[in-house]
């Protein structure tokens, strides 16, 4: 435990080996307040490897190393320091750590993870939400996925929206779409049972005879199902995992966001700083984001689910959050060829396509902006320390 002129250490316990939105928007966040002068002092513990995308400011301390294992215990059962786990709620190692030590200043952060643990496994988040002083939740989705599960009590949740860096500067619009070239849509994720890329594979079979073309970034356990299904068409490239996020959706004219279940939805985000519009499923958090005829459009996941997943693959929730109600319900797909509709009625459209860009980028810089996250983070912080 380190403290320099009186000012507050805050620990943050996040996994660092794979590439997501969590990671995204920690890495933005821990950037920013390097640009600032700061009333806290950041130490960064993981569990694993670092992936290679990833710089951060401060060293990240790897807690299969045992001296750091104990620096993390001496963290975690001092009164004066606020230890920040992320995505860590469902996890029987963390449980059983924090089982046997006393917590004074926990939070837990939850970004997802409460999707895929079944109802009947409730005493283990529960348990970690006891011990917390503070959940957040990276959506209203989010919170009320915890208060139906594991019946968190309302007053111990606070909705903390991602943010994302607006000061990049990309040159809009460059490589988009012009008269009688091909419309390049685009999926960006990991590829995996919760984003239904294979309903957007189906919708590409509806859309052969147009001049439209899908862009798949992203790898993942489905890669070569997803490949079979596609294989025997010729509007379909996989290009793999790619470092910059921003690149690719700026050259593409359409971003099709096709979740089966999405907490957030991050990548709409990053959209929306290209003025790159979205077309996405009308699920659990994405909602909070795009709003329907006004910076992008959604579609109503009726469909039953159309693909058998391998066993590794990421297990479907048991329900989802239908966005209007707030009540859950089941996992549901949206219609491929009512996708493939959209998407060919949006390539003709630019003038609707261009006030979805704009709108989305406003909605982007105005609101869900690293500075804004910065400062209702803080605010949780603070609350703490009382």
């Amino acid at each position: 435990m380190e403290f320099t002129n009186n000012r507050k250490v805050i620990v943050h316990f996040v996994g660092l080996s794979g590439i997501g939105g969590v990671q995204s928007n920690f890495i933005e966040y821990m950037k920013n307040i390097e640009l600032y002068p700061s009333e806290y002092i950041h130490k960064v513990y993981t569990f694993g490897g670092i992936d290679k995308n990833y710089q951060l400011p401060v060293d990240v301390l790897d807690i299969r190393k045992i001296l750091n294992l104990y620096r993390l215990i001496l963290d975690v059962i001092s009164r004066d320091v606020i230890v920040h786990f992320y995505n860590n709620l469902c996890s029987l190692n963390v449980a059983l750590f924090l089982f046997f030590l006393p917590v004074h200043k926990l939070i837990v952060h939850e970004r997802g993870t409460i999707w895929n643990q079944p109802s009947s496994s409730w005493l283990i988040p529960s348990f970690i939400a006891w011990k917390a002083s503070v959940v957040i939740s990276n959506s209203f989705a989010t919170k009320t996925m915890l208060i139906k599960k594991i019946f968190i009590s309302d007053k111990k949740i606070r909705v903390l929206h991602n943010g994302i860096n607006t000061s990049l500067n990309y040159e809009y619009g460059d490589n988009r779409v012009k008269s009688n070239t091909i419309f390049r849509v685009g999926f960006l994720g990991r590829l995996d049972s919760p984003k239904g890329v294979h309903v957007l594979i189906d919708a590409m079979h509806h859309l052969i005879n147009e001049k439209i073309e899908l862009v798949i970034a992203g790898e993942g356990v489905l890669s070569s199902v997803l490949n079979k299904r596609a294989s025997k068409l010729n509007n379909i490239e996989f290009i793999g995992r790619i470092d910059n996020p921003y690149f690719f959706l700026n050259k593409i004219d359409l971003l099709v966001v096709p979740s089966i279940r999405e907490p957030f939805g991050n990548v709409c985000l990053e959209a929306g700083l290209c003025k790159t519009p979205v077309l996405a499923a009308n699920i659990d958090g994405i909602p909070e984001i795009i709003e329907h005829g006004v910076n992008g459009e959604l579609i109503d996941a009726a469909d039953k689910i159309s693909i058998n997943f391998p066993q590794n693959a990421v297990p479907l929730p048991e329900f989802v959050i239908d966005p209007i109600s707030y009540k859950p319900q089941a996992p549901r797909q949206i219609n491929s060829l009512l996708l493939a509709n959209k998407i060919l009625e949006l390539s003709i459209n630019q003038d609707k396509l261009t006030q979805y860009a704009d709108g989305l980028h406003d909605r982007v810089v105005d609101y869900f902006n690293i500075e804004r996250y910065t400062k209702e983070l803080h605010a949780i912080y603070n609350e703490i320390n009382l």
